[in-house]
C-alpha cells in the first residue's frame, strides 16, 4: 500500500485517542509529582497540534470521495486485513491481536489506516489507467527491481539462558511441537506472539543480526539447531529452518499485484497533488487560529503527505551479480557466471 504510510498516521491516531481521555487522573507520576492532563493535552497540541489536523482532513477528504464514489468497500479492507495476517506469518487473527495490543493497536486502528491507504492508491491509480500491456512493459524495464531475495523461513526459541533451550530441544526431540515450544519459552513478545516464525532474506538486513542469518542459512531444513549464541545480541537461540527459497524473479503472472503498486507509485500523480485536487472539490476551513496556515498550506501547494521514497530500480538484484534474464529463472544459477 503505496504512499500513506502505516507509521506516522497511526501514532497521530493513538495521539488523538489520548487526548481525548477524560478524567482527572494523572497522566504520569514522576518522583512523586504528578503530569496533569492539562498540561499533556497543552504539550500535545503544541507539538503534534498541526500535523494531527492535517491528517484528520487528509483522511476526511479520502473519505468523502470514497462516499462518492465507492473506490473501497468494507469488504476490501477486511480482505487486505487478512492478507496481511497471512503474509505477516500469523496463524490467525486472534494472534494477530493479540500481537497489536502489545503495540497499543487495535484492528479498528488498523483498518482505519488500511482503508486511507486504499483510497489513495486508487486515486492514484486512476489517473494513470494501468492496463496490462504497461505493466508488462514496466516489468520488463526493471527486471532487477522483482529480484526476490533468497529467502529463510524458520522458527526461533531465543532466551538469555541456555538450559532453557536446552530443555526445549529434548522436548522437541521427544516429538512435542516446535510452534507451541516457541510459544512456551520465547523470551521476546513477537517472537512467542508468532509462535517463533520468522521470514529473513539472506541479505543484510538491519532487523536481524548478521550471525543469525549466518545460522540460519547453513542449517538443514527441519533439522533443530543449538542452542547457539548470537554475539550481537548475547542471547542465545534454537531454531528450526523450514525451508530456504533460492533468490529469483518471480514470473509476471505471479506478482502483477505488486509490478501494479510499483508502476503507480512509479507512474502516478503523487500523494499531495491528488490532496491538493481533492481540498478543491471541497471547502475546508480552519477557524482555530493556532491552525489557520494550515488554509494558505491548501490553497497553495496542497496538503503535503508524509514523505517517501519514490520508486527506484537497484543498479542490481539483492544478493547476486547479475539478473536472470529469463521469468523465473533463479538467480543463483547466473550468479557464478
Amino acid at each position: 500500500m503505496a504512499n500513506y504510510r502505516w507509521g506516522a498516521s497511526v501514532v497521530i491516531f493513538l495521539i488523538i485517542a489520548s487526548i481525548g481521555c477524560a478524567g482527572k487522573r494523572p497522566v504520569a507520576i514522576v518522583g512523586g509529582q504528578p503530569i496533569d492532563e492539562a498540561s499533556f493535552r497543552e504539550t500535545m497540541t503544541k507539538m503534534f497540534g498541526a500535523a494531527t489536523l492535517r491528517w484528520l482532513i487528509q483522511r476526511q477528504l479520502l473519505l468523502q470521495v470514497n462516499e462518492k464514489e465507492r473506490l473501497v468497500s468494507d469488504q476490501d479492507v477486511e480482505r487486505a486485513f487478512k492478507d496481511w495476517i497471512r503474509h505477516s506469518g500469523f496463524q490467525d487473527e486472534h494472534q494477530a491481536l493479540s500481537f497489536l495490543a502489545r503495540q497499543g493497536l487495535d484492528k479498528e486502528t488498523i483498518l482505519d489506516q488500511q482503508r486511507m491507504e486504499m483510497i489513495l492508491f486508487a486515486l492514484r491509480e486512476r489517473a494513470v489507467k494501468p492496463d496490462d500491456k504497461k505493466l508488462k512493459e514496466f516489468y520488463e524495464k526493471n527486471r532487477q527491481a522483482f529480484a526476490f531475495p533468497p529467502e529463510v523461513r524458520a522458527y526461533i526459541i531465543q532466551s538469555k539462558d541456555r538450559k532453557t533451550l536446552e530443555k526445549a530441544k529434548d522436548l522437541a526431540a521427544k516429538g512435542e511441537d516446535f510452534r507451541e515450544l516457541a510459544y512456551r519459552f520465547n523470551e521476546s513478545p513477537h517472537l512467542r506472539s508468532s509462535r517463533g516464525f520468522v521470514s529473513l532474506p539472506l541479505v543484510h538486513d538491519t532487523h536481524a543480526p548478521p550471525s543469525l542469518l549466518e545460522l540460519l542459512a547453513r542449517s538443514r531444513p527441519n533439522q533443530v539447531v543449538g542452542p547457539v549464541q548470537i554475539p550481537e545480541t548475547g542471547l542465545f537461540v534454537l531454531v528450526k529452518v523450514v525451508e530456504i527459497q533460492p533468490p529469483m524473479v518471480p514470473p509476471f503472472d505471479d506478482i502483477k499485484a505488486m509490478v501494479r503498486q510499483r508502476f503507480v507509485e512509479a507512474s502516478a500523480p503523487p500523494p499531495q497533488e491528488i490532496f491538493k485536487q481533492l481540498a478543491a472539490q471541497s471547502q475546508v476551513l480552519i477557524p482555530d487560529e493556532r491552525f489557520k496556515f494550515l488554509e494558505d498550506e491548501i490553497r497553495t501547494a496542497g496538503i503535503l503527505a508524509p514523505s517517501s521514497v519514490p520508486f527506484q530500480p537497484p543498479a542490481a538484484p539483492p544478493g547476486a551479480s547479475q539478473p536472470p534474464l529469463k521469468e523465473g529463472e533463479k538467480l543463483q544459477e547466473r550468479a557464478g557466471q
